[in-house]
């Protein structure tokens, strides 16, 4: 089932309080919400291979509380990502053999409503909850997708940039991450 169809067959009030259940800030912006939710009822669907997943996320030392996500797969494993590499977890460790998890809050509108869901997800969540995290995960960056689509260029380029450094340049521009850890330990 494509998040598509479930915000086709979803009424707007059962989305509404899924959203102010959740996400209790959200009631200040209601209306973009509901906005955002219509348009997404007349946008045409773009296919994809990623899977959209309704997650509980919890980081030790980090994160005071779980909390709810909507994570992206596509049956890439951990250890295909460019930057595995950098990890230091071993080839054969369970991370590697896990299937990777992307964000999702910079992709076009139209590629979300083309994403699968989960059946784990649809198993556990009603339509309106599975819409309302969609909806509060795609807004993350705000309601106006030119403008998210401006975020996500500009920090292409910024990836862009530090991909076209010389090792050298790297090494006069950069700080290592854990001198930047040392400073704020200290």
């Amino acid at each position: 089932m494509h998040l598509s169809y479930l915000i086709s067959v979803t009424e707007w009030p059962d989305v509404e309080r899924a959203l102010a259940h959740y996400y209790p800030d959200a009631c200040d912006l209601t209306e973009d919400y509901r906005d955002t939710f219509f348009h997404l009822q007349r946008l045409e669907p773009i296919a994809t291979t990623m899977c959209l997943s309704v997650r509980t996320t919890f980081r030790p030392g980090i994160d005071e509380e779980p909390f709810l996500e909507v994570v992206g797969r596509n049956g890439t494993l951990n250890r295909d990502l460019e930057d595995f590499k950098y990890i230091g977890k071993a080839e054969d460790s369970s991370y590697a053999l896990s299937e990777a998890e992307f964000a999702l809050e910079f992709e076009r509108w139209a590629e979300w409503l083309g994403m699968e869901i989960d059946a784990e997800t649809l198993a556990k969540y009603s339509p309106p909850d599975i819409v309302a995290h969609c909806l509060w995960e795609m807004t993350s960056c705000g309601f106006d997708e030119t403008a998210i689509e401006a975020q996500r260029a500009e920090i292409q380029s910024s990836v862009d940039e530090l991909d076209a450094m010389t090792e050298e340049e790297r090494k006069e521009k950069l700080i290592p991450l854990d001198q930047v850890v040392r400073k704020f330990d200290a």
